[in-house]
């Protein structure tokens, strides 16, 4: 008998991990499934090439067995650290189709609330948004939830939300560039070097 797999209502995990100082905001999307989850933090399709990337950049290897999960999240957060790189996602609430984990078969039914985040962080300079595809992704979903809020943004002419891109919002009288980059996602024909080089060129070349 077929099954037919109906949408499904899901609320992001509370994983945010909030420390000072944090100079860079990374946004994805939305996690994966649960049935994919190698480990509850950001990024826990092993699949996903994201934290490869930064320990790449970082410095910092990747050694914990996936089943010592408190490790494996330590050595997440340290990486975040030394990077004074923070992470979330731009939706709180999605809808899924099945257990797919592309952008394009999420919908977006309730933002996170990156203002307050913002707000919080006066040493906050960058907010990096990962994809930019699909309707729901990172960019694209941010691009509407500025446009939500009315923030005040300021884009460069002949403006296309496509990596590498930058445009600029203004939160408190504050500047913060936002950035569009290539998605670490294994789907992505970008390949980890270039992922490592674009990472490093736009936005860690300050550290």
């Amino acid at each position: 008998m077929l099954k037919i797999k109906f949408p499904m209502n899901e609320s992001h995990p509370n994983w945010f991990y909030d420390f000072k100082p944090m100079k860079f905001l990374m946004l994805g999307s939305f996690p994966p499934h649960q049935s994919r989850h190698a480990f509850p933090f950001y990024y826990p399709n092993k699949q996903n090439r994201f934290w490869k990337v930064m320990a790449d950049i970082s410095g910092i290897s990747l050694v914990a067995d996936f089943s010592d999960t408190d490790k494996v999240i330590e050595e997440r957060k340290s990486i975040m650290r030394k990077l004074q790189m923070g992470i979330h996602d731009v939706a709180q609430k999605i809808i899924r189709k099945g257990n797919s984990s592309l952008d394009s078969d999420i919908e977006i039914i309730k933002y996170q609330d990156i203002v307050s985040i913002v707000k919080n962080h006066s040493e906050l300079e960058k907010i990096i948004l990962l994809g930019f595809s699909a309707k729901s992704s990172a960019a694209q979903s941010f691009l509407k939830y500025v446009k939500d809020e009315k923030i005040e943004a300021v884009f460069p002419e002949g403006f296309n939300a496509k990596a590498p891109a930058a445009f600029y919002i203004f939160i408190d009288n504050r500047k913060i560039e936002c950035l569009i980059l290539n998605s670490t996602s294994s789907t992505s024909s970008v390949q980890v070097p270039k992922l490592v080089e674009q990472f490093r060129e736009f936005i860690f070349d300050t550290l």
